[in-house]
């Protein structure tokens, strides 16, 4: 029997002719044989590397719950291919943490690893002393399938080495104490992360100490403590990080030498409105965790997206001038959840304007938090976001008007009036379920709907969502004829020179 302070540091793998017999459940398993062969015996970046060759060759796409980022992607499948480490350094809330957990999903969900052990040990090249001794010294050992794991060490400027590494006391084993027992060791965070992806978040906030521990565990996958001691694991981990940008409020710095073990990769906002519109949709609450249907409207998520992308990009609007602190993918998707929640609690799927609050209060309450007024700016934060809310309402209205055929506009609009009801002495229609079942029945007014709107509109909330939008685009743009007045819409005639 070997003893156990000699297999400490010693590099252990087994084969078929010398490994012990290995029991799953209760029956004796061929762990070298299919289906079980490809659970093993692998370190991360080999199952990495295969699964995005496999991936390319048909066609897909490694990171499809990343949107956009075609340049990123190909970097980070460069990097992953080489082996190394990468850091993701970008702003708050553009999908950094996405990124890495994506490229989780690279491998297996599932692993064989030795029963009982408290890092998911491979039972053909062990890592901790308890797993080789077993493994060595006894004629069976159960293993068991485990989750591949995805490990988040957070950026906390108080983590200790004992959390990050973990702790052992070789006088305990003197003493008699089994392997596994507690009082032996504790694996830390990036202990725990062997077999999966470690992922470093805001590397940048850990002390420096902990710092210069992890040049040794990026490059030769071990740990020396801050005392002089080496860890007796050489693990087998993906290791991501995080950062925000150089000189971004909050951000620490990372020391040179850490820097020059990983590749640093860029990760920004999204391009393109299509590209936030589909973050927001993707990432809702009623998505996500409910798995349902987000049915929200295009134009509503244009609406919402254009808020966020107004306040971010000078280039897209003037007031972004104004903000010194952007809003994120996040104030995307807290926008989104926000009306379509109220939508829900108004005992409608679909949103209306009416859910973004009679005084924008759901606008406010995702952006409150996340955007910061510029020094001297003399508007409230709240007349900001309401000023944002007001151009990306009417940069959006004014596409759509822009799709009405002008060759059925009059007939459309005349048929809209014929439904109206009166107020005031004016026609007058309100944004309700009876007006829905009214004028849903027109096909001219169906018709027109779904070509400004690219598609078929037959149920009743996303038409009742189409039609008030084509009435507000109109009161927008023919302010004489079309007036937003409580729930609902004046309307006025037009001559068919003015339509």
């Amino acid at each position: 029997m070997r003893d156990i302070e000699s297999l400490l540091y010693e590099d252990v793998q087994v084969n078929p002719s010398n490994a012990p017999h290995f029991i799953l459940g209760e029956e004796q398993i061929d762990i070298w044989a299919e289906p079980y062969a490809q659970y093993h015996s692998r370190t991360p970046v080999d199952y990495v590397r295969n699964r995005i060759l496999e991936m390319e060759k048909k066609g897909q796409d490694p990171f499809p719950d990343i949107v956009g980022k075609t340049k990123e992607k190909e970097l980070v499948k460069t990097a992953l291919f080489s082996g190394s480490p990468i850091l993701f350094r970008g702003e708050k809330g553009y999908g950094k943490t996405t990124f890495s957990k994506s490229i989780a999903k690279l491998l297996p969900e599932k692993l064989i690893a030795v029963k009982g052990c408290k890092i998911y040990d491979d039972p053909i090249h062990p890592s901790c002393f308890s797993c080789k001794h077993k493994v060595l010294n006894q004629e069976a050992i159960e293993v068991t399938w485990v989750p591949t794991v995805w490990v988040r060490i957070p950026g906390d400027p108080m983590l200790t080495t004992r959390q990050l590494v973990g702790g052992i006391s070789i006088q305990k084993i003197r003493e008699g104490y089994d392997l596994d027992h507690p009082e032996v060791f504790i694996p830390g965070r990036a202990i725990k992360a062997n077999r999966g992806v470690g992922y470093f978040d805001e590397l940048g906030a850990l002390p420096t100490s902990l710092q210069t521990l992890l040049h040794e565990l990026f490059e030769e996958h071990q740990v020396t403590t801050t005392e002089g001691d080496i860890v007796p694991f050489k693990i087998s981990t993906l290791e991501l990080a995080s950062t925000n940008p150089a000189n971004y409020r909050g951000t620490s710095p990372i020391k040179e030498p850490l820097l020059d073990r990983m590749e640093a990769i860029d990760i920004g906002p999204p391009e393109t409105l299509s590209e936030e519109v589909e973050i927001g949709l993707r990432n809702m609450y009623v998505v996500k965790a409910l798995k349902k249907d987000p049915k929200f409207p295009v134009w509503h998520a244009k609406i919402l997206a254009r808020v966020i992308r107004f306040a971010r990009d000078e280039a897209e609007s003037s007031t972004a001038k104004k903000v010194q602190s952007h809003p994120s993918c996040r104030g995307t998707i807290k926008l989104f959840d926000h009306v379509k929640s109220r939508a829900l609690r108004s005992g409608r799927e679909v949103p209306l304007i009416a859910d973004y609050g009679e005084q924008f209060e759901m606008v406010e309450l995702a952006l409150g938090g996340r955007l910061e007024i510029e020094y001297g700016v003399k508007q409230t934060k709240r007349e900001i976001i309401q000023e944002l809310l007001t151009e990306a309402v009417r940069v959006t209205c004014k596409e759509y008007y822009d799709r009405m055929p002008p060759a059925t506009f009059e007939a459309f609009y005349k048929e809209i009036m014929s439904k109206a009801q009166r107020f005031d002495g004016e026609a007058y229609l309100p944004i309700s379920k009876e007006t829905a079942d009214n004028l849903q029945g027109s096909s001219m007014i169906v018709g027109v709907l779904g070509e400004v709107f690219d598609g078929k509109i037959d149920d009743k909330e996303t038409f009742l969502s189409a039609l008030e939008m084509a009435l507000h685009s109109v009161s927008l743009c023919l302010t004489k004829y079309a007036e937003k007045r409580g729930p609902g819409y004046i309307l006025r005639e037009m001559t068919a020179s003015e339509a």
